[in-house]
């Protein structure tokens, strides 16, 4: 990913884990449906080796509070712009 700083618009096309309940056929419980593919647009935070930080809504600098928090693991991440 570029190099981002706090407040950059992005979105983060990713993997989400997803259950489904109740009992199924074994053809019906191994296909992978759409649901697991997500999008999601925020304002960039921060990254550590693991994880990315966005959020939804967030004050004009650092200083001020962010709201709407969404830590998304590297590894289900697809692709960001």
């Amino acid at each position: 990913m570029k190099k981002k700083k706090f407040g950059d618009r992005v979105t983060i096309t990713w993997i989400d884990s997803l259950e489904i309940a109740g009992w199924k056929p074994l053809s019906e419980a191994i296909e992978i449906p759409d649901e697991v593919f997500c999008k999601t647009t925020g304002y960039f935070l921060n990254q550590t080796k693991d994880f990315i930080t966005i959020a939804h809504t967030i004050g004009l600098s650092e200083n001020n509070e962010v709201n709407g928090v969404f830590h998304i693991p590297k590894t289900w991440i697809i692709k960001t712009k």
